[in-house]
């Protein structure tokens, strides 16, 4: 048979039993959140029920949960090394984000105490 050598220092390596940890943590916090879940299908149904439209708010929160479901499934099956919520970064890095385009304008200022009508009021009597 074929011996399989096993390395002691890369077992006992910490960062490897922290990611251990927080595999634990977040498979304990995913089932939590998947009861979370089945209670606000179950109200949004209401929602949709009484009222033939899904609650918004509702709706919203729930794209949150999906997006930390997906985070969670993800780093527990080694799909990445990124840590879910709270230790996510928030910043969205846009590949297409162009530099916003500046518009230089001059604008007049209406002195209150001029008798003379406004121009737009000069324009309509021409």
């Amino acid at each position: 048979m074929n011996r399989i050598d096993i390395d002691k220092e890369e077992i006992l390596k910490t960062s490897k039993w922290v990611r251990f940890l927080f595999m634990v943590v977040y498979a304990f916090v995913i089932n939590f959140v998947l009861t979370i879940c089945i209670g606000l299908a179950f109200i949004q149904f209401l929602f949709f029920l009484f009222t033939s439209k899904v609650n918004g708010s509702i709706a919203d929160f729930n794209n949150h949960i999906v997006e930390f479901f997906h985070d969670c499934i993800a780093f527990l099956l080694f799909a990445t090394e990124d840590k879910p919520f709270p230790f996510k970064s928030t910043e969205t890095v846009d590949e297409n984000t162009e530099d916003p385009e500046i518009i230089e304008a001059e604008v007049d200022s209406i002195n209150s105490d001029e008798d003379e009508p406004s121009e737009v009021v000069e324009e309509k009597d021409k």
